[in-house]
């Protein structure tokens, strides 16, 4: 019986580690601009696993679009965020500890009003670093 209750009390802790996988380590100013057509290295604390993550760059709006003052859940308002995302990587190791992205706008959204950030996801979690927008290049 002891066994089984130490069994099913680390089962937490297991679970809580998973969920913490996936440190990015890439320090990104606030309100920073990235070039469209540099190299973007996203860097993260390598793991010792051989499984991966999907990896994700997406944009939205830094101001929302009202769509409805009083039509959303329990009578609050609705926005667009005109979000859209780009599948970068469907299976990026964990072990890698980086990957390249060559820095290209959605749908032409460059400047102040539009935000990116990149969104990994796995069995367990996800995690994504701070935004940052694009700018043409000079």
């Amino acid at each position: 019986m002891t066994k089984s209750w130490a069994k099913l009390l680390a089962i937490p802790a297991l679970l809580a580690g998973a969920a913490q996988a996936l440190h990015f380590t890439n320090v990104i100013p606030v309100e920073s601009y990235y070039e469209i057509g540099s190299e973007f290295v996203l860097q993260w604390e390598p793991e010792a696993r051989t499984d991966g993550f999907k990896l994700d760059v997406f944009s939205f709006l830094g101001t929302p679009i009202l769509v409805s003052p009083n039509g959303g859940p329990l009578g609050g308002p609705i926005y667009d965020y005109q979000s859209q995302t780009v599948l970068l990587g469907n299976d990026v190791k964990f072990n890698a500890g980086n990957f390249t992205w060559v820095v290209a706008p959605i749908s032409g959204r460059t400047g102040a009003e539009w935000y990116y950030s990149f969104g990994a996801s796995w069995q367990y979690g996800s995690t994504s670093p701070r935004a940052f927008h694009l700018k043409a290049a000079s």
